[in-house]
């Protein structure tokens, strides 16, 4: 039962990490900045982000860093909006947002489908730009071209049009399991609230090698109190796949365990029998039976003891599939190569447990063991 419970959470595991999640966390740190103690206007404050920013850039081992507002799995933005023949975008689902740099989608690893990401020029001066995820595009403007749609984005009485120029792949950003109901899109940092957020940084090999040297680049450009703390977002991810890892962690451990003991416990029995058996051992060599024939009998003894433990540790697991199939990810609780593996890993654990006294049998010298008897 356990080693069933096992195979599945690590089959379900196995699914979770390879959810395409529409963007790639395993090299990016997080910087988040706490700046509320400097007692900065909103002119300083974008400015200090702006120097962040440069300063990470300038890190070794750093290859890209963008500015940011919210954080995948870690809480994401959403507004008020408004489309032209839409009367209530409510009712479609939730829009969050992400207000970002030119290099956001280098960062995560995020594709852009179609038109184009963000540029250096997409500043609070131009006009006012947006890259909408894909399933965002085919809610509002199904079979037809987002590129150049109007979306205004706020809560005053006649927000500006910001105008689709690029149309980016969905990404997960609030939970592992299909969001439907949940869109997403990005504005230019510089064009939405530039003060607000922090900073993702993709580095070049292991990010863990590379967020100590950089939170210190970052905190000799904060002022007074001011302070940057700097965490992989792979731990945003790992959060969320937390109660699969659990599982697949708890149920190996002791389907493990268990299936230890149930060798040491065969062997014992097993040996055991051969002790009791050894007369009758000794009269079947004495009577021509070969070597190989002797292990063999010992070997089926164990086998059937195995096969035994199969048949109802199957029904057991089976039975419980019911409460163990909700906890599961795109994994059906009765799965037939799961069951047929742990039955495969059983029966070669039995015939392996069995060899010794099995070995120890066919050496039995009849002479000596019907003397002894």
């Amino acid at each position: 039962v356990l080693l069933v419970g096992a195979g599945l959470f690590v089959q379900s595991l196995r699914n979770v990490r390879g959810v395409q999640r529409g963007f790639d966390a395993d090299s990016v740190l997080v910087v988040e900045l706490e700046v509320r103690d400097a007692r900065l206007d909103s002119a300083a404050t974008v400015a200090l982000r702006l120097r962040l920013l440069e300063a990470a850039r300038s890190v070794p081992g750093v290859s890209h860093a963008t500015l940011r507002e919210s954080i995948p799995f870690g809480g994401m933005s959403s507004y008020a909006l408004r489309v032209a023949g839409i009367d209530s975008l409510g009712s479609l689902g939730e829009f969050r947002f992400n207000s970002v740099s030119p290099e956001y989608f280098a960062v995560m690893g995020t594709r852009i489908l179609r038109g184009r990401g963000f540029e250096t020029a997409d500043r609070g001066e131009t006009r006012p730009v947006l890259v909408v995820g894909q399933s965002m595009a085919n809610v509002l403007w199904p079979g037809q071209d987002p590129i150049g749609r109007c979306v205004r984005v706020g809560l005053d009485s006649m927000p500006p049009c910001r105008y689709v120029v690029g149309v980016a792949e969905d990404i997960h950003s609030a939970s592992i399991e299909p969001e439907s109901k949940l869109f997403f899109y990005y504005m230019p940092a510089l064009q939405w609230k530039p003060q607000e957020g922090g900073l993702f940084v993709r580095t070049r090999s292991d990010p863990r090698v590379t967020a100590e040297p950089l939170r210190r680049a970052l905190q000799r450009e904060m002022p007074g109190t001011a302070f940057a703390t700097v965490t992989p977002l792979a731990n945003n991810v790992n959060a969320k796949m937390r109660s699969w890892i659990v599982g697949a962690t708890l149920f190996t451990a002791f389907g493990v365990l268990a299936l230890v003991l149930a060798a040491v416990g065969l062997y014992s029995v097993i040996a055991y029998t051969v002790t009791q058996r050894k007369h009758e051992l000794g009269v079947r060599i004495a009577l021509g039976a070969g070597r190989f024939g002797v292990v063999r009998l010992v070997v089926m003894d164990s086998v059937r003891f195995a096969m035994a433990g199969i048949a109802i540790g199957s029904v057991i697991a089976l039975a419980a599939g019911r409460w163990i199939g909700p906890l599961l990810f795109n994994q059906s609780p009765r799965d037939a190569v799961v069951f047929a593996t742990v039955g495969l890993v059983l029966v070669s654990v039995a015939i392996v447990a069995s060899l010794v006294p099995a070995l120890r049998a066919a050496g039995v010298d009849p002479k000596t063991a019907l003397e002894a008897d």
